[in-house]
């Protein structure tokens, strides 16, 4: 029986694959690549496809698909897309699966992670020398059973390496995005609201800011909200 579902999962998978192959040659049938205008278009994936004469490469969907509502072109979120006319989002009929992949924008956000990690790593190689003893060259043969006063030798040298970093990471009041995530939502939930006139989640109304915009960007990209920004230079917290 394990045998025959395997087999029976393969031959599904496979069907599949071919199920996809003849929807994306459906999809792009008569298109025309953006760059020569010849119909030589062919899906490397979701949201990708190339040119096989000039060798383009671009989104067909941001490229040829519209809003049915409005006819305004489309935009890409993290992980789908979005009319910004409507304020909705729009099922691509150039995506096989349900779910769209920015990899632009997680490429950008990988790379950040990897620069705070480098950042945070020459920081605490910093520290490490500032908190380097000096040379000690000593002048009496070491007795390893006498170790008394050893603990309070070394306290202070401890101190001056872990208190640094623990007064820097406790000191900010913790940023838990899904508590703002509700937070907004419960607010802007079809309204349109002041972003200074959110109430305050954290003692700190300067970081408690910082972790409500921080919220905001995400829940954009994800299609739940829109920020808009006046002349003035008031943002506006505007429901999906």
């Amino acid at each position: 029986m394990i045998r025959a579902g395997e087999l029976i999962q393969q031959r599904v998978s496979q069907l599949r694959g071919k199920a996809r192959t003849l929807y994306y040659a459906v999809m792009l049938f008569q298109r025309e690549c953006t760059s020569c205008g010849n119909t030589a278009l062919e899906m490397e994936r979701d949201a990708h496809c190339q040119c096989h004469v000039c060798g383009a490469e671009f989104d067909p969907t941001v490229q040829f698909q519209t809003c049915p509502d409005c006819d305004h072109p489309l935009v890409l979120k993290v992980y789908h897309y979005w009319c910004p006319q409507c304020r909705h989002p729009i099922r691509s009929i150039f995506c096989f699966d349900e779910r769209v992949f920015n990899s632009a924008y997680f490429r950008g956000m990988m790379r950040e992670s990897r620069n705070n990690k480098r950042e945070h790593v020459e920081k605490l190689r910093q520290l490490l020398l500032t908190s380097r003893s000096p040379p000690f060259w000593p002048t009496e043969e070491p007795v390893l059973k006498d170790a008394s006063g050893f603990a309070n030798d070394l306290a202070p040298f401890v101190a001056a390496l872990v208190e640094p970093l623990a007064t820097e990471r406790w000191e900010r009041p913790y940023f838990d995005m899904e508590v703002y995530r509700k937070h907004l939502l419960d607010l802007v939930s079809g309204c349109v609201v002041d972003f200074e006139g959110v109430s305050a989640l954290v003692s700190d109304a300067r970081l408690d800011r910082v972790y409500r915009f921080i919220t905001a960007i995400f829940l954009e990209h994800e299609g739940m909200l829109v920020l808009e920004q006046s002349h003035e230079g008031r943002i506006k917290l505007v429901g999906a």
